[in-house]
Parts: structure tokens; C-alpha cells; sequence
């Protein structure tokens, strides 16, 4: 049995919150009945019978009240098929090709002619790919002219998909320490991607133990040279004989 995300804020939205009640059933339907690249192959007299005869649909209104706003289902296939937009996004973040799951969705993609969509869906837009590989060349300069987030973007973004302030505290003073750039030496153009990559992948931003290790062994090591300075501590009780003689201090 195929588990997914959902979101727990996410009837608190006003997209939600102002569809018929019948509505709201079928749109947490089709998050459950579509493949693993958002794609629902339409059948209403199913989906009918999911959602509850007392609470009738029909494909008309779905598309009206889904993409009231923006463009949520994109029909495709002759009608044969919907493509639900948001969920690549909420799913999975940044597409990439070298992960096998992703790599499935792409072909998906690719085979309903839906391509396109996948440099929206990453932030990577036509428009910004010239301006994307020219940071590259000049990492020195990547981050002139680019705008930085602030705390206060970040916990509004973090509290959009159910995450903690002390999660986006993180998030900022990490992103805010590498000049708001990723790995890659991109910088971070789509915030609300980036916070999904954040909650899908984080383990890619602990800290490794073998860092910690490190860390902890710079920090004795500062402490045995502070002593001997100051002539404290343990370093200090050693007689020139090389026998340590027990610190009174210590007892």
C-alpha cells in the first residue's frame, strides 16, 4: 500500500476551506487515486462512489471550483487524464533525475507530454536558465543582487506545510551562513521549494557524526592549550619526572 504527504494545515487554506463540501472530499480523492506522478485517470462513476451518491460531482464543476484561482488539474489525454499540478511539488520537491523514484515520475511526464511543467514545478523556469548557469561560471559573484529572505518569510513558509518555528530557525541560519545558496552553488530562487526539499530531505543537513567528532576534539584540544597557559587543570600537576601527580583540586 502506497503511503504520501498530506498536509495537516491544509483545511485551513482558503482553497480548501472554499470548496462544496462534496468538493473537499474529491480533492483529498484524488491526492489518494492518482499515480505517483499526479496523474488521475478519469472516472467520475468511481470517484462518485469514493465521495458518496449523497453528495453528487460531476467534471464540470471540478474543474471550475480547482482551478478558480489558478491552474490546479490540467486535462489531458483528450480528457482521458488529469494532471494534478501541486502534487509533483508537495510530493517531492525538486525533481532529480539520478533518484530512481523521480526518475519514474519523469518518464510518466515525459510520456503524457507534460514536460514542460517539470522546470516549473523545480524553479527553474526557461527565463532563469541562462541566468543560472552564468552564476556558475562566477560563483564569486552569485550572490549580487539577489534578495535575501527574511526570518519572518521563512516561519510564514515553514507554518504553510506544518513545520515548527525551531525547524525554520534552522533553515534560515543555515541558508543565511552559505549566502542564501544551495549545494549546487545555486542560489535559492524558489523559498517555498527549497523548505519542501528541507522537510523531505533532512538528513542531507544534520550534521555528520564524524563532523561532530571533529568538532569535539577541536574543542579539547583548545581547552589542553588553554590550561597550559594559565597553568590549570590536569597538565598542569605533571612533575618533571613525567609521573602525574594528582591535582588536589580535583578531590
Amino acid at each position: 500500500m502506497a503511503k504520501r504527504f498530506t498536509d495537516t494545515n491544509k483545511y485551513k487554506k482558503p482553497f480548501i476551506r472554499g470548496l462544496l463540501g462534496a468538493y473537499k472530499i474529491f480533492w483529498d480523492y484524488l491526492y489518494h487515486s492518482c499515480d505517483h506522478a499526479g496523474i488521475w485517470i478519469v472516472d467520475f462513476e468511481i470517484a462518485q462512489i469514493y465521495v458518496g451518491n449523497d453528495m453528487p460531482i460531476n467534471e464540470a464543476d471540478a474543474l471550475k471550483y480547482f482551478n478558480i484561482d489558478e491552474i490546479r488539474i490540467l486535462v489531458i489525454a483528450d480528457g482521458k487524464k488529469w494532471f494534478i499540478i501541486p502534487f509533483i511539488q508537495f510530493q517531492y520537491g525538486e525533481l532529480n533525475p539520478a533518484n530512481r523514484a523521480h526518475k519514474s515520475v519523469l518518464v510518466i511526464l515525459s510520456n503524457n507530454n507534460i514536460k514542460p511543467l517539470i522546470y516549473t514545478l523545480q524553479g527553474c523556469k526557461d527565463k532563469d536558465k541562462d541566468k543560472d548557469k552564468d552564476m556558475v561560471k562566477d560563483k564569486v559573484k552569485v550572490t549580487e543582487g539577489l534578495s535575501e529572505y527574511t526570518i519572518e518569510q521563512v516561519n510564514n513558509e515553514f507554518f504553510k506545510q506544518g513545520l515548527t518555528d525551531a525547524d525554520a530557525e534552522k533553515f534560515f541560519n543555515h541558508y543565511k551562513s552559505q549566502g542564501w545558496l544551495k549545494g549546487n552553488g545555486l542560489p535559492v530562487l524558489d523559498l517555498a521549494a527549497q523548505v519542501t526539499n528541507w522537510r523531505l530531505n533532512p538528513k542531507q543537513y544534520e550534521v555528520k557524526e564524524d563532523d561532530k567528532q571533529a568538532i569535539l576534539r577541536k574543542a579539547c584540544e583548545y581547552d589542553d592549550a588553554r590550561d597550559k597557559r594559565e597553568g590549570t587543570g590536569i597538565m598542569a600537576s605533571v612533575n618533571p619526572s613525567g609521573i602525574v601527580a594528582p591535582d588536589e583540586n580535583l578531590f
